[in-house]
Order: structure tokens, then C-alpha cells, then sequence
């Protein structure tokens, strides 16, 4: 299995992350179990916050396959309009059967249309084609002001570059309205959230009343990724 694949893929849109329903963005941060399979694997934090006046979202996401140890961790920093300002992946990859350590790095920088991707210390630069987000709070506050009302979807160009460096791809989310969940062994009425990421994977996503995910459930690559709230 390919960590360094599939792990920047999980962090795509992890923020999205009758009843009250999500009034505003929630800053904080929230700890999580990763599963992958049905067998705890891992850990995650995922936090959200503003800082001088933008919107940072970090996912810090730390899984271990066999001999494969993975530690990732993602940074968004957007607008208050939700336009990218950078975007900084780091993945470490270790092997404990040959002693092997790789670091892989990608910064994207973001002037309009414009973005100077780093790779690995390798710059290079492309123009993109019509608007676009990263993946910060922009899903999320459409949810927000549409109140999550069962039905709705929301589309839109997403950058990744741990998946494609000069174009981007269609993400599709729908709210699908509220659903009984077992989260640390107890049953909680969560809202529902689907994402698309083309063909990449699906996700189901549940929240609870303030907006913050309880559980997320990830199928790509022949695989089940599950992230649990940790009180």
C-alpha cells in the first residue's frame, strides 16, 4: 500500500470537516483514532483557527502500516473570502525493515490565478484555469449558509498538488441530511455530509451541532479509512 499516496488524498477536505444545524466556522482543534481496514492504525488533530487576519486550517495526520510509518502534516492558510494564500504539505515516510527516511515536501504559494508550486526545493510555476479554492473552510461555510438543508450541493474546482500540480479537480458535496452514528460505542444524531473527489474517492462525513466531525469514513484504493473523535 502507498502511504505517500494515499495519506495526502485522506487530508483532501478532512475540515468538512430537524434539529439546530452549524451557525458559523468553528475554531478549536479535535483529536482523533484512524482506522484503516477495521484496525486502529494511527491518530489525527485536526484544528482551525485565525490568525492575522486569515484562516488557518492544520490536519496533522500519523499512521503506521506494517513496517511503513507515515507523519503528515497539512497547512491552509486562505482569506476571510476563502481565496488560497499557501498551502504546505510535509509527509515523512520511514521503513523500519531497511532503516529508509524520506521527506517530501510541497509548498504552493497563490498570487489570483497564479501559484508557485516548491516541490521538494523545486520551483516551479502555473497559471490556473478559472476560480478555485484549497482545501480550507470554503465547503464548509456553503454549508453553513445553505443550513445544511438536505438536498443541497455544492461544486468546486479544488488545488492539490500531492495529486495534480498544474490543474485542479472537481470536488461535488451534498448535504444529505441527519443520520444515527456510532461514535465511540454510543449512538449520536449526526448531520451528513458526501464528497466526491472525482474519481479519487468518496467520503461520508457526520457533525454534530457546532459543526465539528465526529466520524469521517474514507473508500479509495480498495480501502476503508475511518476517523473517530476522541473525547
Amino acid at each position: 500500500m502507498e502511504l505517500r499516496r494515499i495519506i495526502p488524498v485522506i487530508l483532501l477536505l478532512s475540515f468538512l470537516s430537524c434539529g439546530k444545524v452549524p451557525q458559523s466556522l468553528t475554531n478549536g482543534e479535535w483529536q482523533y483514532d484512524l482506522i484503516v481496514n477495521g484496525v486502529r492504525a494511527g491518530s489525527a488533530v485536526i484544528s482551525n483557527c485565525e490568525k492575522d487576519g486569515l484562516l488557518v486550517s492544520r490536519t496533522e495526520m500519523f499512521i503506521s502500516l506494517g513496517t511503513m510509518k507515515n507523519t503528515t502534516t497539512q497547512t491552509v492558510t486562505e482569506t476571510k473570502e476563502f481565496r488560497p494564500v499557501r498551502l504546505e504539505v510535509v509527509s515523512t515516510l520511514e521503513d523500519s525493515s531497511s532503516g529508509s527516511r524520506q521527506v517530501i515536501s510541497r509548498i504552493a504559494e497563490f498570487n489570483g490565478n497564479n501559484v508557485t508550486l516548491d516541490s521538494d526545493g523545486k520551483k516551479a510555476r502555473y497559471t490556473l484555469t478559472g476560480p478555485f479554492i484549497i482545501d480550507g473552510n470554503f465547503f464548509t461555510d456553503s454549508l453553513v449558509k445553505g443550513r445544511f438543508r438536505e438536498g443541497m450541493e455544492i461544486r468546486a474546482k479544488l488545488y492539490e498538488p500531492t495529486v495534480t500540480a498544474d490543474k485542479t479537480i472537481l470536488v461535488i458535496v451534498n448535504a444529505a441530511g441527519r443520520e444515527n452514528v456510532t461514535v465511540r460505542g454510543k449512538e449520536l444524531k449526526l448531520i451528513h455530509v458526501r464528497q466526491r473527489v472525482e474519481k479519487l474517492k468518496s467520503v461520508d462525513i457526520y457533525l454534530d451541532d457546532t459543526g465539528v466531525t465526529e466520524k469521517m469514513v474514507i473508500k479509495m484504493l480498495n480501502n476503508i479509512f475511518e476517523m473517530e473523535r476522541i473525547d
